[in-house]
């Protein structure tokens, strides 16, 4: 016997399901069976009994399909336990056809799909079929009969029809052939074998063909069908406006009779009205169990209105009840939430974070989002909150790790992807290395010049030259050579660099680097083999030891990647597939099944978020949807050419479209105190408004009617772009937020204060030591003095992102990088090596172009360098002295280190291009220090070549006292920003000398903010950061330019 137990709200049909389980049935052990459309519905419902009975326990929740397939399996012979055209089975059984059976296809759609396609379209295209023909045989069964007679169902059926005889060839047991079966059996043996009753339980649809198989049961057993059902008045005739066009289109006298009713329910309740008009027509029994909510909310008005087909009736008032959120981005959204959530805790005292579901129609588009805000609230309390729907890829590294790693082979190898791997922890643990190992292999493989190519063989299978510059092998030689080899770096051996890069202990993390390359680039000529279910199982499991060291925190991950690998095998072992398989459909399925949704942590406490998508219909006392977009709810499902469904529809057939609409439409009648929405309503360019989802839009239509357009104005809220908006924290204002460091950014900004708060506002504390100032140390911090504040004081490096390696070889030099490798060759010139040696080193390093480029480039190159050594020749600078020790006092602090670069005619400094200011401050330095030694022998000046020109610093009597001041500025420096940019600092002192302080300023500015053809030094990015709190040219940086660079000035000379 069927019955039909119906209402509004799910607690009330999960309180008599309670009261039927109280009440036995069968033997007292027996296994009570509840049939649910989602794993969601039975964690509620499972808790919903557990309250009424005070236990759960000897219950299963299966779901339609497989208690189904369940069914056939006990009560027919010979059905094995899992249906092999259950489409992830369909699919590895069609995608295996396709590789023999495709000269049969002909229609065009498909061959043309197929033409010159590799496995992974082959795959995807199996895919597309297994789920047609999963619908076929649900929503056609009729179609499946005729096929397997040989006969035609529909127009242009034949290829799909050929198609499916050879899969019936295979295996002819699947649900239409064991529904005939089940339907031609004698019903009495069945009784003792079916249990003595089943509940289904809150399923929003189901095909015709599951509604006979529960009719048949239901003639057998008791059958208690537990449903969700929006409207207690008959709606099954009820039309949308567009339905009611169309069909008055056909026929004006019909459309005379219909009715829209209630419009939320005509327009969003078109699958639900065709699943109850199906279920009605079985005659069954049942029970009402509707509840008319009190018409004190607004929301609840609404959800009376579509429980009694009502219209909307005018002239109700807000309340806050329902409430739509207008924003700039999905991260506004994520942020305009919290503070709603929060001012609903204080709106309801008896509201728990677990009472509230927010849902989103892309979860993993905001589910990141949403990780981040609600993780670091700031100020504001902290909302307890659980993410789910979720696939592994979204939340565990080991499983994005694998993929990466079995996606490498094949491809160009590119440095940035392979260090990438070894920014997963599992993985340096298993190679030996840790964050610092890492950090010195990205500057070894920097320095080695690896960009791309596991080596010049791969290169040349890719049709280009087979260089070996720039590859991992030549870059991965280097170290290894230039380790063994430590003191004999620099020559050759065998057309090989020894870079001497690797010291002492770091040779375990060179060690780590080479095993972990071997194994990696190992994997390509495996990959290459095609391998069966069983075997891909073993390998892939193999990778995961080989790669990946598990922790403690990481081994649930690595188990949570093994699960999916057998999942993989399993559904290949199911299907039958005994051939050799390629990797690529393996490692397309395994990213999908890694990928895949799963309901972790669901109703586990704290706010739920997940994914909004059907069968997810639970009531909760505040509801929130994030995401309601234009296009991105209800979601539009891409049409297939070949889908023959979609030129025959039937009553009954399912859409994405309209199980959305339901899915709004029970979402709407779920909440039981608070509903709320919100959107990406403007542009962030240029704050036009965007539409919201077309579902939002007629509840928006609905609302209006209740409520007037005065009404909407406190049902809509239009938040501003930024959450510091002073808007949010106005007396007056209907917004609002809770965040302490919003509204003091909001008081600056409203202040007139639009700068960003400086990194260091008082002055850092002296540290122990700073008496003694190292000379290096010294040179460095006045060739950028905010860099050297970040770098010593902060141990901040802006710069890192620029350290990791290129991607792409040379096919030009970069300015700086060709002005080093000229210096490189006038020290070799000088030296009087070889200029074609060093173009062997060069090559074997990785610095020049591939080629003739490379050729052109180094005889360049040669020019200019073989002219400054010219002039360095013809100047006779005396001999190069043993570097010079310093050891200066200077009251407090101590200067020690040493002077490279002596001879007895003083220092020669010297470029091809040009010396730039930070040079020429640094070199200042280096002069001061030589006049402060004043060696004997020494003539204490410093020669300039530059270009074309020469210059000389004059010997320097007071150059203590110049240091001293320097030192001073140093110490200033260490504890607070020094205003004090050597390239703009230069431009001004020129200027004040050549025009005074009026051009001087203004030459200064514009060196400071730059053009459109060059950028200025407030773009670089420690000027941007140290000091955003006021103006950087202002009078305190005029003063520090002119103290450190007017002595400079007054003894520079140029000449030519």
């Amino acid at each position: 016997m069927l019955r039909l137990y119906q209402s509004n709200h799910l607690e009330s049909l999960a309180t008599r399901l309670s009261g039927l389980l109280a009440e036995p049935a069968g033997e007292a052990l027996q296994q009570e069976q509840v049939i649910v459309q989602h794993p969601g519905m039975a964690r509620w419902l499972s808790l919903r009994i557990a309250g009424h009975l005070g236990i759960c326990a000897n219950l299963s929740f299966p779901l339609p399909a497989a208690f189904i397939w369940q069914l056939f399996h006990t009560l027919l012979p010979d059905v094995p336990d899992y249906d092999r055209y259950q489409p992830k089975r369909l699919t590895w059984r069609i995608y295996r056809l396709l590789r023999d059976v495709d000269e049969k296809l002909t229609d065009p759609s498909v061959t043309g799909y197929l033409a010159g396609a590799d496995d992974i379209k082959r795959f995807q295209l199996a895919q597309q079929l297994a789920m047609l023909f999963d619908r076929y045989l649900i929503y056609r069964p009729d179609w499946i009969l005729k096929w397997q007679q040989g006969e035609a169902a529909t127009e242009g059926d034949e290829w799909q029809a050929g198609l499916w005889r050879h899969l019936t060839e295979e295996d002819a047991v699947h649900w239409v052939s064991l529904q005939l079966q089940l339907s031609g059996m004698s019903t009495t043996s069945f009784q003792k074998i079916l249990p003595p009753r089943v509940f289904i339980f809150g399923v929003p649809t189901l095909s015709p063909g599951y509604l006979e198989i529960i009719r048949h049961v239901a003639s057998l057993i008791d059958v208690h069908l537990f449903l969700l059902n929006p409207c207690e008045a008959h709606w099954a005739d009820i039309v949308s406006p567009s339905e009611q066009a169309q069909l008055a289109l056909q026929s004006r006298e019909q459309a005379l009779y219909l009715e829209v009713g209630n419009p939320l329910l005509a327009t969003m309740g078109r699958q639900g009205r065709d699943f109850f008009a199906a279920i009605n027509e079985m005659d069954p029994g049942g029970e009402e169990l509707y509840q008319r909510q009190r018409d004190d909310l607004l929301l609840h008005q609404i959800q009376n209105q579509i429980l009694t087909l009502s219209e909307p009736q005018s002239g109700c008032s807000t309340d806050g009840s329902v409430t739509l959120h207008r924003c700039h981005s999905p991260m506004r959204e994520v942020e305009v939430l919290y503070d709603q959530l929060l001012a609903l805790f204080e709106d309801l005292p008896d509201l728990t974070a677990s009472d509230i579901l927010v849902m989103t129609p892309d979860i993993d588009r905001y589910g990141p989002l949403i990780k981040a805000h609600f993780s670091s609230p700031g100020s504001r309390p902290k909302i307890p909150f659980r993410i789910s729907g979720g696939g592994l890829l979204q939340d565990n590294p080991l499983a994005t790790a694998l993929l990466e790693i079995v996606q490498l082979p094949g491809s160009r190898y590119p440095v940035g992807s392979v260090l990438n791997l070894l920014e997963y922890p599992a993985i340096r643990r298993r190679f030996g290395l840790d964050e610092e190992g890492v950090e010195r292999v990205t500057q070894w493989l920097n320095q080695a010049a690896v960009h791309w190519g596991r080596d010049g063989e791969s290169k040349h299978s890719l049709g280009l030259p087979a260089e070996q510059s720039n590859t991992w092998r030549s870059g991965l030689w280097q170290l290894l050579l230039g380790y063994a080899m430590q003191g004999d770096a620099g020559e050759l051996w065998h057309h090989h660099y020894p870079l001497d890069a690797v010291e002492g202990s770091e040779g375990q993390w060179l060690g780590g680097l080479l095993a972990f390359c071997d194994a990696l680039f190992a994997l390509e000529d495996h990959l290459m083999i095609d391998r069966s279910s069983q075997a891909w199982v073993n390998f892939l499991i193999g990778l995961t030891e080989q790669f990946f060291s598990s922790d403690e925190e990481s081994e649930a991950q690595l188990e949570s990647v093994r699960e999916a690998i057998h999942a993989l095998a399993q559904e290949m072992q199911q299907a039958g597939i005994e051939e050799q398989i390629p990797i690529a459909p393996i490692r397309y399925r395994l990213q999908e099944l890694l990928n895949i949704s799963v309901d972790r942590g669901f109703m586990g406490g704290g706010v739920n978020f997940c994914a909004l998508a059907p069968m997810r219909s639970l009531p909760f006392r505040v509801i929130a949807l994030i995401g309601m977009n234009d296009g991105a709810f209800p979601r539009q499902q891409p049409e297939l050419g070949f889908d023959l469904m979609s030129s025959a529809f039937r009553r009954g057939d399912r859409s994405r479209r309209a199980d959305d609409r339901y899915l709004f439409l029970e979402t709407l009648i779920s909440a039981r105190d608070r509903l709320l929405i919100s959107y990406v309503g403007r542009s962030q360019h240029d704050n036009t408004l965007l539409p919201p989802s077309v579902v939002v839009d007629e509840l928006c239509d609905s609302l209006q009617l209740m409520v007037a357009e005065s009404g909407m104005k406190e049902i809509i809220f239009d938040h501003p772009l930024q959450p510091f908006s002073r808007a949010y924290f106005l007396a007056d204002s209907t917004l609002f937020s809770y965040s302490a460091e919003m509204y003091e950014a909001a008081m600056r900004v409203g202040n007139g204060d639009r700068n960003e708060l400086p990194l260091v506002e008082t002055p850092l504390a002296e540290t122990e030591g700073d008496g003694l100032i190292d000379l290096q140390q010294f040179l460095h911090f006045f060739t950028n003095p905010l860099k050297g504040f970040a770098d010593i004081r902060l141990n901040l490096d802006l710069g890192q992102a620029e350290q990791l390696p290129e991607e792409r070889e040379p096919f030009t030099l970069a300015h700086f990088d060709r002005l080093a490798l000229e210096h490189e060759l006038v020290e070799s010139m000088l030296a009087d090596q070889s200029p074609e040696a060093l173009y062997e080193q060069l090559r074997a390093r990785g610095r020049l172009p591939h080629g003739m480029a490379g050729e052109q480039t180094f005889g360049q190159m040669q020019s200019r360098a073989a002219a400054m050594v010219q002039r360095i020749q013809a100047l006779d600078g005396g001999d190069l002295l043993q570097p010079l020790g310093v050891d200066l006092k200077f009251d407090e602090h101590h200067l020690v280190g040493h002077l490279h670069g002596v001879t007895t005619g003083g220092l020669l400094i010297y470029s091809t291009d040009r010396l730039y200011p930070y040079q020429m401050v640094r070199h200042w330095i280096r002069h001061l220090l030589l006049n402060a030694l004043n060696p004997p022998g020494v003539t204490p000046t410093t020669c300039l070549l530059e270009g074309d020109r020469t210059g000389h610093y004059r010997s320097v009597e007071t150059a203590k006292v110049h240091l001293e001041t320097l030192i001073r500025r140093y110490r200033q420096g260490l504890r607070l920003p020094l205003s004090f940019i050597p390239a703009t600092a230069w431009i001004y002192q020129e200027k004040l000398e050549q025009g005074g302080e009026e051009v001087a300023r203004k030459a200064a500015r514009q060196r400071w903010f730059g053009n459109r053809f060059q950028p200025g030094d407030v773009d670089k990015p420690y000027h941007r950061l140290l000091r955003p709190d006021r103006p950087a040219l202002d009078q305190t940086f005029f003063d520090t330019s002119r103290e450190l660079l007017q002595p400079l000035m007054d003894h520079l000379e140029w000449q030519g």
